[in-house]
């Protein structure tokens, strides 16, 4: 359990690495998306600026909700569920991401590090429960998708 402990751990690292790195790719896109409107340019251009914007805004929000399901999986020793549902988070940001492989990739990495950590538990999950797990993780990504759309930059 010391080793499971220790790799979420470093789940929990690297998540809030990247979350970092996209709060400040999202500063310089807000930033270059307010100087486009001022300078008057290009439609597309800036509707391009935006939906990039947006992707990376929507991509730090669900990452902060994921870092709350590390930090209580570490805290209260819940794994096997909310393991399985912050794996099948990653695989939908991912997919949703997709436009900026960077972060995509990453994301996948960490998906599998998560898979690592449930099939070196020795965690079970059958296609059922798979779909329980699904569906939490669906609800997780539109509250962050409402909670973008709430305070959307476009």
């Amino acid at each position: 359990m010391l080793e499971l402990r220790g790799r979420l751990a470093r789940v929990l690292y690297d998540l809030r690495l990247l979350r970092g790195r996209l709060e400040q790719l999202r500063d310089k896109l807000e930033r270059r998306v307010e100087n486009l409107r001022n300078l008057g340019s290009d439609e597309r251009l800036l509707r391009a600026y935006v939906n990039a914007l947006n992707q990376v805004s929507y991509a730090v929000l669900v990452l902060s909700i994921l870092e709350v399901k590390v930090e209580n999986i570490l805290a209260l020793g819940t794994v096997v569920h909310d393991l399985v549902v912050v794996r099948e988070v990653l695989r939908e940001l991912s997919r949703r991401v997709r436009n900026i492989p960077e972060v995509s990739a990453v994301l996948e990495d960490l998906g599998d590090s998560i898979g690592e950590i449930i099939a070196g538990a020795h965690i079970k999950v059958d296609s059922a429960q798979l779909t329980v797990f699904r569906e939490a993780a669906r609800k997780i990504v539109e509250q962050a998708e409402q909670q973008l759309r709430g305070g959307n930059v476009s």
